[in-house]
């Protein structure tokens, strides 16, 4: 998403934030436990698919707490940024942090482009490495991320937390080229306008037994590489905007659930791979890249009267013959003509 797309957005910007206000009377973690899984979309902007929030100039990232190359340690303790273009918790050059039973809060409004996570509450970059557990990280301001993860080696890690954000444009977590992020338990839940729940560009998550929530936009942004979203006990409802040139590898592992569109047009830019316990729910005809799942009969796929399309060049097809087959709910599962 360019500069200009920013600058329009900025005419709205009072009238959002006013929105977003919505859920300060209460308190972030009772609103975060309050979340379900059934997001409301709302894609705000013609460029959405294009890429993220702008190609931020302010180059260099500051935080109140800042772990810079060494090896800290903290259990409890209440952190909070109020300035714009600074993070409350920041872990890079190969910096490694675990925190524990901490608060975290940010709030100050971006007044450009921030899409590099300088306004994020939690940063984690170049190789940097957080384990953060149970804890609760909350955020109120424009560009306000919760969470950012970017280069390769970056990782940051949860357990039992919570992630709540609330300003307009302000996604719950963010993993960009080459990072990885891992959450077991917890919710990530959104409330602001143009706030996507998850935003990938190049990077990859894994969520085991995690509540995801985007009240007042798409859950799902995959902006641009190749990407991976695990789901291991998880459920999503989610029609994901995928970015030109983007590729996401679906996983549902141990009863995790996936409903939603996977892509309405070509060339296809999701694969999918499910195990036996896990489901997949169609909402409009998807195109994909290859499917492998464990039940060989494709009745863990409800079409509701949808088709799935997979590509029968790819390898990862060959058991597929080239044939379709009916899918529950009357949709079909068969090859890109």
């Amino acid at each position: 998403m360019n500069r200009s797309f920013w600058k329009r957005a900025a005419t709205l910007s009072v009238a959002l934030l006013m929105i977003a206000a919505f859920g300060c009377g209460k308190s972030a973690v009772e609103a975060a436990k309050n979340a379900t899984t059934e997001p409301e979309t709302i894609a705000i902007g013609e460029d959405a698919a294009a890429g993220g929030y702008g190609n931020n100039e302010v180059a260099e990232h500051t935080g109140v707490y800042s772990v810079d190359g060494t090896t800290e340690e903290i259990t409890s303790g209440s952190y909070a940024s109020s300035a714009p273009y600074e993070n409350t918790v920041l872990v890079q050059n190969a910096g490694q942090l675990k925190m524990t039973s901490a608060d975290i809060n940010k709030t100050g409004d971006a007044k450009n482009d921030f899409s590099n996570g300088i306004n994020a509450a939690v940063a984690v970059l170049s190789k940097g490495q957080m384990t953060l557990s149970d804890s609760n990280i909350t955020t109120n301001g424009f560009g306000a991320f919760g969470c950012y993860v970017s280069g390769t080696e970056s990782s940051l890690t949860m357990n039992g937390s919570y992630v709540y954000t609330s300003g307009t444009a302000s996604p719950a977590l963010t993993v960009h080229d080459g990072g990885t992020f891992t959450m077991t338990g917890g919710i990530l839940s959104t409330e602001g306008m143009d706030s996507a729940g998850l935003m990938l560009s190049g990077g990859s998550i894994t969520f085991s037994g995690v509540t995801l929530k985007a009240a007042n936009s798409d859950l799902l942004r995959v902006f641009s590489g190749e990407n991976t979203l695990t789901l291991d006990a998880t459920a999503i409802t989610s029609s994901p905007i995928l970015g030109e040139g983007s590729l996401l590898q679906l996983k549902l592992i141990n009863g995790a659930s996936f409903t939603g569109e996977l892509g309405s047009e070509l060339p296809a830019k999701v694969s999918v791979s499910l195990d036996a316990t896990s489901t997949l729910s169609l909402t409009a005809d998807s195109y994909i890249t290859a499917l492998v799942n464990a039940d060989t009969t494709h009745q863990n796929i409800q079409s509701n009267g949808f088709s799935l399309y997979y590509d029968s060049n790819a390898p990862e097809n060959a058991y597929l013959n080239s044939q379709s087959y009916q899918l529950p709910g009357g949709g079909f599962l068969s090859p890109i003509i």
